[in-house]
């Protein structure tokens, strides 16, 4: 009798050991103002507090904070929300999905040894997910990969479960609507587009993924972009540089006015290029 209770007990821990379970997020850094969304109240968190699946969580201005999912860690930026739409386990398998509404994240997932990590971070119009890497994410759609492979792609809304029993010449079969399990640790060309190590990409509004450019270059890009917006504001005398109409008296046309409308200028970017 007692080795029958025995094996009972067994077949049960086997039996919760394989069903997935609820997991909980800590915060582990806070700085300036930080609260969760609990009972429809905000409610400021510290550090140490335990996050749950569902809950928001909203930075404010010049306030940051870090979270440690499991074995991840994802960093919130200043006015960043995010909601913790799926945590949980199996023992084998980690499942992270968030929804980034406003703001920035950056995400450091961890591999584990023997354990599976599917972790997805998501706007309304993009989604990166992974096993093993980092890249940060923010409300405009810009992906940017630091470290390993990403893979980024358009969000779409999760359909409903559908489970569909057919009979067959083995007994019945249960086909359900989730999506075949990836038995590789590293996304793949399916799961969107792959961004390496220093590359970016962005999802258009109008649900398209672009070709991945290098951080470097796009940084470049960036700065030029900046140089010409204040060229040309300077030209057309913004904040009261050039244009020549009015001196430092108040009178118009000064030859000094005229040889800062024909001056130039050089201007020399430097761009610091990280080691491989």
């Amino acid at each position: 009798m007692r080795k029958i209770k025995a094996l009972l007990l067994a077949a049960v821990f086997v039996i919760f050991g394989a069903s997935a379970f609820a997991a909980d997020a800590t915060v582990t850094f806070v700085s300036g103002k930080v609260e969760v969304q609990r009972n429809g109240q905000w409610v400021a968190l510290q550090k140490g507090d335990t996050l749950s699946k569902s809950e928001t969580i909203s930075t404010g201005f010049q306030s940051e904070a870090k979270i440690k999912i499991m074995d991840s860690v994802m960093y919130l930026g200043p006015v960043t929300r995010i909601t913790l739409e799926e945590l949980s386990s199996t023992g084998q398998k980690d499942n992270v999905n968030v929804y980034l509404k406003t703001g920035t994240a950056r995400s450091q997932v961890k591999h584990v040894d023997n354990k599976r990590v599917n972790y997805q971070v998501h706007t309304a119009v993009a989604v990166a997910s992974c096993r093993g890497t980092g890249w940060i994410i923010d409300d405009s759609n810009n992906v940017d990969c630091y470290e390993g492979v990403v893979a980024v792609s358009v969000y779409h809304e999760p359909v409903a479960e559908v489970s569909v029993v057919t009979d067959g010449a083995e007994g019945d079969k249960e086909e359900s609507g989730d999506e075949p399990e990836d038995e590789g640790d590293r996304p793949t060309s399916e799961d969107g587009v792959l961004v390496q190590e220093n590359q970016s990409v962005t999802v258009s509004e109008t649900s398209t993924v672009s070709a991945p450019v290098s951080t470097i270059e796009k940084t470049a890009n960036e700065v030029l972009g900046v140089i010409t917006t204040t060229s040309i504001k300077e030209s057309e005398g913004g904040a009261g540089l050039g244009g020549g109409s009015v001196n430092a008296f108040g009178a118009g046309g000064s030859s000094a006015g005229n040889a800062a409308d024909n001056a130039t200028a050089s201007v020399v970017v430097l761009i610091e290029i990280p080691e491989l």
